[in-house]
């Protein structure tokens, strides 16, 4: 019996538990291609950049000591962008300060706050992801739930219990199940990938914020 033959001759209770399962694996699949592409993306960025500057170790310096030439006017697309941009905001503020404490403190709390924030924008939809991948069985499981349900009804019905009676509910009950873990497998599986690529991810701007901050408090930084 295919999904089709199960959404149309089924009765109403399963084409909405059946409605409801494609909603949520077509979103499910749309939030994975998306985010895939935006994450894939951004680690591209990171590489371009760190690619570019890991053989300097004094990078940080020397962006602090040119005022970030090299992201004039630029807009920040990539979180990497977008953290060097908010060091550079932040370097006339820094300047007002003589006491290197006081500017590793500002300069930290800053970039702490860039980095939760370069959190939440990575995490946006994965709540859609976990969402689907922990109620998608249990509306499988209502689905099956409602098919044995009908399959005992027929019995009662009709006085007996051969197979003619119960294949077709059965049968909808065992699709409903499989459609539900469809649902829920592919979302569990790529939350569980994107949480991990998003803290990898975060990790290495933390480390480029831990060079931004020492060079960025350094009491030659003006001069």
């Amino acid at each position: 019996m295919s999904f089709v033959n199960v959404f149309f001759s089924g009765d109403w209770v399963l084409s909405a538990v059946f409605l409801i399962l494609l909603i949520m694996s077509i979103l499910s699949w749309y939030v994975i291609f998306y985010k895939g592409l935006k994450l894939k993306w951004q680690y591209q960025s990171y590489q371009i950049f760190a690619k570019q500057y890991h053989e300097d170790k004094e990078w940080a310096k020397k962006m602090f000591i040119n005022n970030f030439a090299e992201f004039e006017n630029i807009k920040a697309k990539s979180a990497v962008e977008f953290l060097l941009l908010e060091a550079k905001n932040i370097q006339k503020t820094l300047l007002n300060y003589s006491s290197i404490e006081v500017r590793k403190e500002i300069l930290t709390m800053h970039l702490i706050q860039n980095l939760d924030q370069i959190r939440f924008w990575l995490d946006r939809g994965l709540t859609i992801l976990a969402s689907i991948g922990s109620c998608a069985p249990f509306v499988g499981l209502f689905g099956t739930v409602w098919g044995i349900y009908h399959a005992l009804g027929n019995i009662a019905t009709q006085g007996s219990s051969s197979l003619n009676v119960i294949s077709a509910p059965i049968s909808e009950a065992l699709v409903a199940t499989a459609f539900g873990l469809f649902c829920a497998i592919p979302a569990v599986l790529a939350y569980n990938s994107f949480v991990r690529l998003n803290r990898l991810l975060v990790q290495n701007l933390r480390h480029l914020a831990e060079q931004l901050t020492v060079y960025g408090s350094a009491s030659n930084l003006n001069k």
